[in-house]
């Protein structure tokens, strides 16, 4: 079979549609996200979420190495060129393939057993920060509220680098709705301002970190859902840290505590 031609117009229906999930109401309507570069693209075919791929008429050894693996899968890949690819990439310096993804459908929490919760968080960047944050610490849930930026936004997904795909991430309008998880969670919220370190928190139980949005912090009603507040201490003159930062400090000592807390294995008794 001939190979499809190469698409040299960006008006082309498939490259109008990549284009369009730029938008928020776009994505939201068709479900769909755009993923870009040979990592990501690749993480997502490994989840079985992509729709189909474009990639770079000439495209590099990793990015054609991608797009073959889409093909193998039975993906279909469109090939085009240099300026038509500029037209839909989301990066500076885009690296010559991406996919159209179905935004993951994630299951039940699997417990909340460590929960992150973004109140608010606006900059999309910050979002898939923590989302990564939260994948590699251990959390079993990211909950985001009204007002915290799309997850599964391009910027988001390339801040994530794939977390989206190894945490489940829910909405929740307001406190009430963890009930329905069915247990009760000791959350905490971030604050710079903070009597408590975050050191000084038992993160080995059922047990959620809250992080607001950079200038205004978590909401009264969140914060009223919480034990209390956090924070990292900082040396004198340091006003606070990134919000991202913070939270990745906070969740890797929640790990740090539940291994230590974690069983250990008897490895005294060997097979000889």
């Amino acid at each position: 079979m001939a190979p499809a031609p190469v698409i040299r117009s960006a008006r082309n229906p498939a490259v109008a549609h990549i284009r369009s999930l730029q938008r928020g109401s776009a994505r939201r309507r068709a479900g769909r996200t755009v993923v870009e570069g040979p990592k990501l693209v690749a993480e997502a075919l490994r989840a079985g979420v992509v729709d189909s791929v474009l990639c770079l008429a000439d495209a590099t050894p990793a990015a054609a190495a991608v797009a073959d693996e889409a093909v193998a899968q039975g993906i279909p890949v469109r090939r085009c060129t240099e300026g038509v690819f500029g037209a839909v990439a989301d990066t500076e310096t885009p690296q010559g393939v991406l996919a159209v993804i179905a935004a993951p459908d994630p299951p039940a929490l699997p417990g909340p057993a460590l929960l992150l919760v973004l109140d608010g968080v606006q900059d999309p960047g910050n979002v898939g920060a923590m989302v990564r944050s939260a994948a590699a610490a251990g959390a079993t849930g990211v909950i985001c509220t009204p007002g915290t930026a799309d997850s599964y936004s391009p910027k988001a997904m390339r801040a994530g680098a794939g977390g989206q795909f190894r945490v489940p991430i829910r909405r929740a309008a307001d406190p009430a709705d963890l009930e329905s998880l069915g247990a009760d969670v000791d959350l905490y919220a971030a604050s710079a301002d903070a009597d408590l370190t975050y050191q000084e928190v038992d993160w080995t139980g059922i047990c959620g970190l809250i992080v607001g949005a950079e200038s205004a912090g978590v909401s009264p009603a969140w914060r009223a859902a919480s034990r209390g507040a956090v924070r990292v201490p900082m040396r004198r003159g340091v006003e606070s840290l990134n919000a991202a930062a913070a939270a990745a400090v906070i969740l890797f000592e929640a790990a740090r505590q539940r291994a230590a807390n974690a069983p250990k294995k008897d490895l005294s008794a060997r097979a000889d």
